[in-house]
C-alpha cells in the first residue's frame, strides 16, 4: 500500500491567507480525501482549510473578514 503524495502548500498565500503548516487532524472514512492546512489570515486568526478549497479559491479569507470586507474584495 502505498502512501498518497499530497503537495505541499507551505508558505503558500490564497486571499488574504498564508498557509502555516499541514495539519495532521483525524478524520473519519466518510470524510473527503485531501490534506488539511493550518492557515493564519492577515488579521491575525488562525483556521484549518482544505487544500481544495484553497486551490479553487472558494476560500480566501477568515470568517471575520468575510463579514468585513465580503466577497466583493
Amino acid at each position: 500500500m502505498s502512501i498518497a503524495q499530497f503537495k505541499d502548500e507551505t508558505g503558500n498565500r490564497y486571499g488574504r491567507l498564508t498557509v502555516v503548516e499541514r495539519a495532521h487532524v483525524k478524520r473519519t472514512l466518510q470524510e473527503r480525501s485531501g490534506s488539511i492546512w493550518r492557515c493564519l489570515c492577515d488579521c491575525g486568526t488562525e483556521l484549518l482549510a482544505h487544500g481544495h478549497r484553497l486551490r479553487s479559491k472558494t476560500l480566501k479569507e477568515c470568517v471575520k473578514c468575510n463579514a468585513a470586507w465580503g466577497d466583493g474584495r
